[in-house]
């Protein structure tokens, strides 16, 4: 990927779906469009947009979650994949990858006193409001398929990427 292309951040806040994209591409690419809740455009997403997805991690310097994020996307992936044979195999895959993610928590009296999220959390929810704090504690972009939080992070002038905007390189 040339970073001409598109601009990748220093630091990145992977949200739930692409955090689903990426751990299920670097266990089986193939079994990508079995994640209901990834997609592009509509359609299952694929091996390219799982490619695509980890070169732009891999030009970030620091890839970031938060404890909800990771809490998120393995119920999601528990959902999606029954055999627990295959769970266990998408785990250990990424066993590596875990542990060069680095987990940020915000503590939830830091979300309910926040001046901007504290009457709003109720609406928010507790894990878009830890990566919103997340992102702006260390000057962080947010990379989420989540139209709300998107516009959200825009609103609060907090730098965010639509993980549609990276995928649309499949199409160049």
């Amino acid at each position: 990927m040339s970073r001409r292309l598109i601009k990748v951040p220093a630091k990145v806040v992977i949200d739930t779906g692409p955090l689903i994209l990426f751990l299920a591409g670097n266990y089986d690419p193939e079994r990508i469009s079995k994640m209901k809740r990834i997609k592009y455009d509509g359609k299952p997403c694929n091996a390219v947009h799982y490619d695509i997805l980890k070169q732009y991690l891999s030009h970030a310097k620091d890839r970031l979650i938060t404890p909800g994020i990771l809490s998120e996307a393995w119920n999601l992936i528990d959902n999606d994949i029954s055999n627990r044979k295959d769970k266990e195999e998408l785990f250990y895959a990424n066993l590596n990858y875990f542990k060069l993610v680095h987990e940020i928590h915000i503590p939830k009296d830091e979300i309910l006193s926040h001046r901007c999220l504290s009457q709003k959390a109720w609406k928010f929810g507790f894990t878009d409001s830890s990566i919103i704090l997340c992102a702006k504690n260390n000057n962080a972009c947010v990379l989420t398929q989540d139209y709300p939080l998107f516009n959200i992070c825009k609103n609060l002038k907090i730098e965010t990427s639509h993980l549609s905007s990276v995928l649309s390189l499949a199409e160049i």
